[in-house]
């Protein structure tokens, strides 16, 4: 490796490259992905069927658009003692989440409602409202460069932790 002359330090040879902290893999357009879930609402209590949407890349933004008139809820961790594998992405939902007793979610109303969201992220999950009717809705990310492998996990403060006293 070259060295500076004058100070004998190493001299940098390399480039930068994509990852987190890098500001170019978020300043310009991403790579679009969509996907999105048609059928039925869960029965049985709010937020009761929680669904996982694995990204092949980090996002910059995320969008998701709810299609029908009942409720669905946008969160960053399951919800759910259910362990996800490759082959089942759905899970239902545990009672006892503090992802949905601690408020760590945005629920999103109305047909043709849109929640936009900019944020480095490898998943979301979506749940499901209980009203019975039809449930259908799309979501739309932004992908970075950036390999989900770079991506930590989103837990703690504001994901996954028990609800607080005000």
């Amino acid at each position: 490796m070259p060295t500076d002359a004058n100070t004998g330090q190493p001299i940098y040879s390399g480039a930068p490259s994509v990852g987190l902290r890098n500001v170019g893999s978020y300043q310009i357009s991403g790579e679009p992905w969509i996907s999105g879930s048609e059928g039925p609402a869960a029965s049985g209590h709010a937020a009761s069927i929680v669904k996982r949407y694995q990204f092949p890349f980090v996002t910059r933004e995320v969008s998701v658009v709810n299609l029908t008139s009942g409720y669905i809820f946008v969160h960053f961790a399951s919800g759910s003692q259910h362990v996800f594998s490759s082959t089942a992405e759905t899970a239902t939902y545990n009672g006892a989440s503090t992802v949905f007793s601690g408020q760590h979610y945005i629920p999103v109303s109305g047909s043709n409602t849109t929640l936009t969201f900019k944020a480095k992220c490898k998943e979301i999950y979506v749940s499901t409202d209980s009203t019975g009717g039809s449930c259908a809705y799309r979501i739309m990310a932004d992908l970075t460069n950036v390999p989900t492998k770079r991506m930590y996990e989103l837990t703690g403060s504001g994901h996954t932790d028990p609800p607080t006293g005000l």
